[in-house]
């Protein structure tokens, strides 16, 4: 078995996620056998009761605490840069993780001399190892030694479309990107702040922006973008006429994140 304290690090991106996060740190330190791998929790300026929670855990984990929200990727950088091992694992703070599915995850890695590897996050029967264009980021392992020459998370991507981003420049550049199904790390979802009509707005509103400027940098056209926007500007039809306001709302701030991107 490997030893994971001196294989890999372990970096938790959280915002206002603290009626997660202690579940989140509990399912890997309740199934640990040795010594828990160095624990950084990237945290975007939380208002909640992050910092509190975890001055229970001790030196089981290190906070890094940003003095305003970077954004997801951002964040992520960060953890990385701190971290000393070659392998590092993303994790969103609501994800159940194990011992066991870290091992497994890392032997994969490893067979297969993968860059970046991700596991199955929903229960499935699928049990394929294979390789891919690209993964959801709520669980990323990176193998930073092939990684380095490529870079990480562009920090442009405020939210959404910066895990489909740094997989495809892996790929452009010949790595491997591998979606290991046999492996189970479940997203748990839910694990930032309630959801009331600003933050709808707000994290629409970076769909549409992150959309865009993924577009725009890899050269997808502005019929792709010009696309999107009319398919949102439909919705906002159908939600006028069949009073969704939410869907209205939605709709509205992802055309506004697209008109943000020059």
């Amino acid at each position: 078995m490997q030893d994971l304290s001196t294989e890999l690090s372990l970096v938790t991106v959280t915002y206002n996620s603290a009626k997660v996060l202690g579940g989140h740190i509990d399912s890997l330190r309740s199934s640990a056998t040795g010594p828990l791998p160095k624990w950084f929790i990237v945290d975007n300026a939380s208002t909640d009761d992050t910092d509190s929670l975890l001055s229970t855990y001790g030196q089981d984990v290190e906070l890094i605490k940003n003095s305003e929200n970077l954004g997801f990727g951002s964040a992520c950088n960060i953890g990385i840069a701190a971290s000393k091992t070659r392998y590092v694992l993303i994790l969103n703070p609501d994800t159940e993780l194990s011992e066991s599915a870290i091992q497994q995850l890392l032997v994969e890695m490893k067979s297969r001399d993968a860059a970046i590897a991700g596991p199955a996050l929903d229960p499935s029967d699928d049990r394929s190892v294979e390789a891919v264009d690209w993964l959801v980021g709520a669980v990323l392992l990176f193998d930073t030694e092939k990684m380095d020459s490529v870079g990480y998370f562009d920090e442009q991507f405020f939210l959404y479309e910066e895990d489909v981003d740094i997989c495809k420049r892996a790929n452009d550049a010949n790595l491997k990107v591998l979606h290991c199904r046999n492996v189970s790390i479940p997203h748990v979802g839910g694990g930032s702040t309630v959801r009331s009509r600003a933050v709808i707005e707000f994290i629409h509103f970076h769909k549409g922006r992150s959309y865009a400027i993924y577009a725009h940098k890899h050269g997808l056209g502005d019929k792709f973008v010009e696309a999107y926007v009319r398919r949102n500007k439909k919705r906002m039809i159908v939600a006028l006429l069949t009073f969704g306001v939410a869907r209205y709302v939605r709709a509205k701030a992802k055309i506004k994140g697209v008109n943000s991107v020059q």
